[in-house]
């Protein structure tokens, strides 16, 4: 069974994007920058729900181990095909050898998956100390971005909060979170 979503949803519009592709030809051959064409779309959010994420995300950053860094992350998901809703937990775990050293957002997708969840529907992450901070210094890394981009699809939301007065989070789907980003497609 897959979790579905309650009547009582809320419309969100996550806007259009469209940028032109650029080049520079050179005498060794071009350069281009190809171009960003996302259209909008509408998606299903149940508010409640989203609220939920942040502060179990918040909560989650609290209990981060970040001895060395202070960078407290949290996170908070819910898988799609959890006929359950659970929301699953994660926080930073620091280590000595700083390569052991694994995210928040990490943590609660390796959790879900040891569940044998694979399809990620929310996915909300907190900084906590650095909230109302620039979204680049509490937005998830490019590690991250890749391992949330493995269990998306296009129904994932990822949400960065925000800590403003009367903001709940900034919202983002894969593609607008990891434009072009990769997927192994092993042989048939």
């Amino acid at each position: 069974m897959v979790f579905t979503m309650p009547p009582h949803a809320e419309r969100l519009i996550l806007p259009a994007q469209d940028s032109p592709a650029s080049h520079l030809s050179t005498a060794h051959g071009d350069l281009v920058v190809p171009p960003v064409r996302l259209p909008e779309r509408a998606v299903e959010v149940e508010t409640v729900r989203l609220a939920e994420l942040v502060h179990a995300a918040r909560e989650a950053a609290v209990a981060a181990y970040a001895p060395f860094s202070k960078f407290r992350v949290g996170a908070a998901l819910v898988m799609g095909d959890d006929p359950e809703g659970e929301i699953i937990p994660g926080s930073n775990v620091e280590n000595s050898s700083y390569g052991g050293t694994v995210c928040a957002e990490r943590t609660a997708i390796f959790s879900a998956s040891a569940r044998g969840f694979r399809r990620l529907r929310w996915l909300a992450v907190s900084t906590v100390a650095t909230l109302g901070a620039e979204l680049r210094d509490r937005s998830p890394c490019g590690i991250c971005r890749q391992v949330i981009r493995e269990f998306a699809d296009g129904e994932t939301l990822v949400l960065c909060d925000n800590g403003a007065p009367g903001v709940l989070a900034e919202v983002f789907d894969i593609e607008r979170l990891l434009p072009s980003g990769f997927r192994f497609a092993p042989e048939a």
